[in-house]
């Protein structure tokens, strides 16, 4: 073989074998499809699903406040879904609605809710499972207020299938703590 001839072979048969090589080094895409989550278990839970009459008490209130809420399953599964109505007082000037989505992060080990209001208000909280009847969620986003420096965690408690109460309180900008409690019958 000629010198030309034999440095051709020689640099065709380099560059069939490093693409042979860059060919193998690429990613392989996969075919398979990606693992579906388990569905949250929502058996503590499930006693929630229906319509409940609640009366709210916060202490910078003149008095007590009504609210319904109305708890369902979503299609899917993997949502517990909570429509709220709270109802006009003589200091609350219309009903105000939100929308709660409940699951739970299979992965971070914690319940998460998520809620979102009519006149763009929103939070994210998230909850260790539960101690008994009690359920503390914890904000980890929330919409600020004008007035509020910090939101203290909600201490839900299961007390039957048809009573459950919550208590919580913030802090406002001034220092002065507001103490909130609610007390809900299942309808």
């Amino acid at each position: 073989m000629h010198k030309p001839t034999r440095f051709l072979s020689i640099l065709a048969l380099l560059v069939v074998s490093a693409g042979a090589a860059a060919f193998a080094a690429a990613p392989k895409i996969e075919g398979t499809p990606a693992p579906t989550p388990p569905k949250p278990d929502f058996s503590t839970m499930q006693y929630l699903v229906g319509t409940w009459n609640c009366v709210d008490l916060s202490s910078r209130r003149p008095g007590p406040f009504n609210t319904t809420e109305v708890f369902s399953m979503d299609p899917s599964g993997y949502w517990l879904l909570r429509e709220s109505t709270i109802h006009r007082a003589s200091w609350i000037p219309r009903d105000f609605k939100s929308e709660t989505k409940f699951t739970w992060d299979s992965v971070a080990k914690e319940w998460v809710r998520i809620v979102t209001g009519d006149q763009g208000g929103y939070s994210v909280a998230t909850a260790p499972m539960p101690t008994g009847a009690k359920k503390t969620y914890t904000y980890v986003i929330q919409s600020k207020a004008r007035d509020v420096a910090s939101y203290a965690p909600e201490v839900y408690t299961k007390v039957s299938d048809t009573k459950r109460t919550m208590t919580t309180s913030f802090t406002e900008t001034g220092g002065r703590v507001v103490t909130v409690k609610e007390t809900c019958t299942k309808t």
